[in-house]
């Protein structure tokens, strides 16, 4: 059951982390480009310059939220675990 849960947290913290940094990266580059970031559909339009930038930044920012990710849902899982401890025994 605690590998559920690991499990479960982990995705859910991942998943959350993961949106609300693609919605900050998207709002960043508009306000560094000017322009909206690139779409699938739109990436024909888009500079060789400006597509590498903001491929490198995205995966940057993707590593980083996935390492913080994992290191927030062991901490929530833990205070989960020690607070389920806590109520079992009473």
């Amino acid at each position: 059951m605690d590998k559920l849960m690991d499990k479960a947290v982990t995705i859910g913290v991942s998943m959350a982390g993961g949106f609300v940094a693609s919605k900050i990266f998207e709002i960043g580059w508009k306000q560094v480009t000017g322009e909206n970031a690139p779409k699938d559909d739109q990436i024909d339009a888009v500079s060789i310059k400006k597509a590498l930038v903001f491929a490198v930044t995205s995966a940057a920012i993707s590593a980083a939220v996935q390492v913080l990710s994992q290191r927030g849902a062991k901490q929530a899982t833990a205070k989960l675990r020690a607070s389920y401890g806590k109520s079992s025994e009473v």
